[in-house]
């Protein structure tokens, strides 16, 4: 039988077989880290009592809520209400992917519809006010209100499906909608370490051409600034071997020109990166070209194949009406 009550987070453990982890580092998780310290756990997770084998102490071991359970210690709560089940390990293991099954999420745009309806019924509720209500960020809702730009139901689509991660999805709606199209495949294939700034680059690019009462034109190339992920610094801190290539590469003699070439090189701009930078963009842009010529070529294959059908049908209707009128023709002769 199931008992309800509030639980301290120190007296609570984790499952050793849970059936997911968490990154701490998602939009979501922190989403729900800030939900709960305004809110709280609203729906409680569920745990079992247990008795630790060494030392005789006794627990509570989740079976699911890993997610809630952490957050809520990230949060700062002290305790947390869960649902305590006296389960064993085979039916821990049922409850734990009957729990994942349950689990729907709702995509970006099915939320930022609901915020603008909730914002539409009630004109005087602040976005700081909704936030408070749905125990979330105000940047948040921004964030998700800002999607509202997004006019292409084709590009929406991509970002409820993960194909356009949240940060980028972000980052695009602030292009000028005649602008966004330009960037749709970069928002797919580009990490937002290097999307971000180029959309940044391309703002500033049209805010600037407006300021001088000009068209903005199309987007040139530039090499976008972006950092090196810690593990590749660390390793190069270790054993120089870029250092040493870029040195005896470029002829660098002085510290001064080591100094800045390094700087370069963690911000992608030195030399090779920027040359690397500038083929992955020619590549992307060519197989942009060809899908592009491909689609083309089968809009107007479709479009061939159907006007033939709609000859050859009306053809066929031609020569039946013939037939009818040669056939009335001879039962009147």
């Amino acid at each position: 039988m199931s008992e309800l009550a509030n639980i301290a987070i120190g007296m609570i453990r984790e499952n050793p077989v849970a059936l997911r982890t968490v990154n701490r580092q998602t939009e979501s998780y922190l989403e729900l880290v800030e939900s709960i310290r305004q809110k709280g756990i609203l729906n409680a997770p569920n745990v079992r009592r247990k008795t630790d084998a060494e030392t005789g102490e006794e627990y509570f071991e989740l079976i699911d809520g890993l997610h809630r359970y952490t957050a809520a210690k990230d949060a700062g709560l002290e305790e947390i209400p869960a649902q305590i089940l006296p389960l064993n390990d085979a039916e821990v293991l049922e409850a734990q992917i009957i729990a994942n099954l349950h689990v729907t999420k709702t995509t970006p745009s099915q939320f930022t519809k609901q915020i603008k309806r909730i914002l539409t019924m009630n004109p005087l509720l602040s976005i700081a006010e909704l936030a408070k209500n749905l125990g979330t960020s105000p940047q948040f809702i921004q964030q998700r209100l800002s999607l509202t730009k997004i006019e292409s139901e084709e590009v929406m689509k991509l970002i409820d499906d993960g194909k356009i991660s949240l940060a980028n999805a972000y980052a695009l709606a602030k292009l000028p909608v005649e602008n966004q199209a330009e960037f749709y495949d970069r928002a797919m294939t580009q990490s937002p370490d290097e999307f971000i700034p180029a959309v940044q680059n391309r703002v500033k690019e049209i805010k600037e051409a407006r300021r001088q009462g000009k068209e903005a034109g199309e987007a040139k190339w530039q090499p976008t600034a972006h950092f090196r992920k810690a593990k590749a610094v660390k390793e190069e801190l270790e054993n120089a071997d870029v250092c040493k290539a870029l040195v005896k590469k470029h002829g660098l003699k002085s510290a001064e020109e080591g100094f800045n070439m390094a700087i370069k090189w963690v911000l992608h701009l030195d030399p090779e990166s920027v040359e690397a930078q500038k083929a992955k963009a020619e590549a992307e842009a060519e197989a942009r070209a060809q899908a592009k010529a491909k689609k083309a070529a089968e809009k107007a294959a479709a479009k061939e194949e159907k006007l033939k059908a709609e000859i050859e049908e009306a053809a066929k209707i031609r020569e039946e009406a013939m037939a009818k009128l040669a056939e009335k023709e001879n039962a009147e002769g």
